[in-house]
């Protein structure tokens, strides 16, 4: 099977978008934080939510591939599959709770428990695992219970915060910092995106002819039609609550997009309608080292303090976006996949497996 193009440069739109985000957060001055607000709002579906969309997808995709090669091979099996699946995992989760402690000594982050992507990402892996065997459409059904049951949920909780019985403590486990990419709200990302994965593994291991018929009928008609009323239902309903990224106009609307977003992208760089020379693209920096980068990214935190007006900010923010993609292209070049934690992580997992 090629390697789908569409999935690289979301992945890669992804990541460059959060860098960059997280600088006009970090360096902008308080009367100048409208313009964070601003582009994180607008770039929602590009931000934790498209990255938990393209998290599943490849996890999709790998689990499609290792079915495959279980059936061809008597020396692996789905068991060694699903225990490089769940050790990648936990290696994500370990990862994320040293990060969320460097951020809580260094970076005033309020606690190691707290949703940041890696963290939701990581026990989302775990969730997704016994749903990857389910249809496409009951793993959809379960997307949307769990966006609608997180309403209900929050509501439920909320008046609990900070108590210290059990109420309490599962509000602080499931909702601590609510603005945050917490599990019942971001999880239905990374399961929706198993099954966009699921059906671009079908659609480009079939023939080339074949390709775009397929598409069509399972993701170009009903995407484009489920992301426009996804769009239009977020925006309309409880008006403007789609303005705030914790509320289910927001999910409705923010997922609309992205299924907009990659029915483009396949259409245009995996059928073939726009010659992109994948060789010479920015994005591509961000998407092959997009977890390396992800946490690389924050040292860029202590760079500058937030002084800067909406003006001054882009005479910092341009110089080092291209510093910053020049530096990750000479590591390209002369490290390659070695400095690749996906890469890494991968190799560990397949490692840790093979010993079990």
């Amino acid at each position: 099977m090629k390697r789908i193009g569409a999935l690289d440069i979301f992945r890669g739109l992804c990541i460059f978008y959060m860098t960059f985000g997280h600088m006009t957060y970090w360096w902008s001055a308080k009367a100048s934080f409208w313009l964070y607000e601003m582009i994180w709002n607008l770039g929602a579906p590009i931000g934790g939510g498209g990255f938990l969309l393209v998290s599943g997808m490849s996890a999709m995709i790998s689990y499609k591939v290792n079915l495959y090669k279980a059936q061809l091979s008597n020396d692996f099996s789905m068991k060694n599959s699903r225990n490089q699946y769940i050790i990648r995992a936990l290696i994500i989760l370990l990862i994320s709770f040293i990060w969320n402690l460097f951020a809580t000594l260094f970076m005033n982050v309020p606690g190691i428990w707290i949703w940041y992507v890696i963290q939701t990402i990581s026990i989302s892996l775990l969730m997704a695992w016994p749903l990857l065997k389910t249809s496409r459409r009951f793993r959809m059904f379960v997307c949307f219970a769990f966006w609608i049951g997180n309403e209900f949920i929050v509501v439920w909780l909320r008046p609990f915060s900070g108590q210290n019985d059990f109420l309490g403590i599962l509000y602080f486990l499931l909702y601590n910092v609510e603005e945050q990419n917490v599990i019942l709200a971001y999880f239905p990302y990374l399961l929706a995106g198993t099954v966009i994965g699921d059906i671009l593994h079908e659609a480009f291991n079939l023939k080339e002819e074949d390709q775009y018929p397929f598409l069509k009928k399972k993701l170009i008609f009903p995407g484009l039609i489920g992301g426009i009323l996804l769009i239009i239902f977020g925006i309309v309903f409880l008006f403007p609550n789609f303005i705030n990224k914790e509320t289910f106009s927001s999910h409705m609307l923010i997922f609309g997009v992205e299924l907009l977003l990659i029915i483009i992208l396949v259409y245009i760089k995996d059928l073939g309608y726009l010659r992109l020379k994948r060789n010479y693209s920015v994005l591509k920096y961000y998407s092959y080292y997009s977890f390396t980068i992800f946490l690389a990214h924050n040292l860029l935190y202590f760079l500058f303090p937030p002084i800067f007006n909406a003006l001054e900010m882009w005479l910092y923010i341009v110089p080092v976006m291209i510093l910053w993609t020049l530096l990750f292209r000479i590591i390209y070049i002369k490290v390659g996949k070695y400095a690749s934690l996906k890469y890494l992580i991968s190799e560990s997992a397949k490692y840790l497996a093979n010993r079990i």
